[in-house]
């Protein structure tokens, strides 16, 4: 079910993005996304947790089902709400650089446009 903003309008369709920090990794990310023409919601989470996690749960509040995870060691992973892990190849092992966090963000988007991925 859509979320529904105040006055009874639905939400609209976005990737969810879930931050534990600010910084440039978020705004490459961000960068790939707004690059392929998809809207993107930014949340911080209350608790922190890993890259991995914080995806899966970005993808399951996101209406688009896709969701990224930025944690506070600099990883970022991308996670589809149908999928039980982040899509592979698309999780930094260790701390992200800025053209992977770009890339990522492009890749998620167009998990959501249906076009291929970027390598």
């Amino acid at each position: 079910m859509p979320a529904v903003l105040e006055g009874g309008q639905p939400e609209p369709p976005a990737i969810q993005v879930m931050s534990s920090v600010a910084g440039d990794l978020e705004r490459e990310v961000l960068a790939g996304i707004e690059e392929e023409g998809v809207p993107y919601v930014v949340a911080r989470p209350r608790e922190t947790g890993g890259a991995d996690a914080l995806a899966l749960e970005a993808a399951r509040r996101s209406s688009l089902d896709v969701g990224v995870g930025i944690d506070a060691a600099g990883r970022v992973s991308v996670a589809h709400g149908l999928l039980p892990e982040p899509v592979g190849g698309l999780a930094s092992e260790g701390a992200a650089t800025s053209v992977f966090a770009r890339t990522a963000g492009h890749n998620a988007a167009r998990i959501v446009i249906g076009i291929p991925l970027r390598i």
